[in-house]
């Protein structure tokens, strides 16, 4: 399929950002189902990280022309379902961050985030020549937490108290994945 960018299986694939997407992210970043883990997403219209439309379109066209971000849609079954991308990529240092949503709720707990986590940490290794990819995530977001563990993540240690959600802080888990470390699979 021409349209394929990283192919996982049959049916779960990553293609690279369309502005059609734009409606899809901004949907899910105003979902507090998906969000509510999250250091962004889902908060009053008035506040200055609502996702607007017009954010979301701001957001994407830097993306598009962003040197230090690689951004795919999460495609299953010829649907979109989240996205996830390589951000703040240090070409010198030869490190990344991880970021993953998947914004329809009905594809979560199917392993699709572990099986795509595996694929952009693969990208990252063999098509982009780096050396570590990161992350931070909620702590208390267990599925999330199992899902960079399976992928061979190793937790590097938490940061306390780093964001507030839901009235109340949340301590976030430092994880690292080295090229030395990494088994393809």
């Amino acid at each position: 399929m021409s349209n394929r960018f990283i192919d996982i299986n049959e049916d779960l694939y990553l293609t690279g950002l369309k502005e059609g997407m734009l409606a899809y992210i901004k949907e899910w970043t105003n979902n507090q189902d998906i969000t509510k883990y999250m250091v962004m997403g889902c908060v009053p219209d008035s506040s200055p990280i609502y996702c607007s439309w017009d954010t979301a379109e701001e957001e994407y066209v830097k993306l598009k022309k962003s040197k230090h971000d690689i951004v795919f849609a999460i495609t299953y079954n010829s649907n979109i379902i989240g996205i996830a991308g390589l951000y703040d990529i240090n070409w010198v240092a030869r490190h990344t961050e991880l970021r993953i949503v998947i914004g329809e709720t009905n594809c979560l707990g199917q392993g699709m985030g572990t099986s795509v986590v595996k694929a952009i940490v693969k990208y990252a290794f063999e098509k982009l020549n780096l050396n570590k990819v990161y992350l931070g995530v909620n702590a208390s977001d267990v599925r999330a937490n199992k899902c960079y563990q399976k992928a061979g993540f190793v937790n590097e240690g938490t940061t306390r108290d780093y964001h507030f959600r839901n009235g109340r802080y949340y301590d976030a888990n430092i994880y690292s994945i080295l090229r030395r470390e990494w088994k393809n699979d």
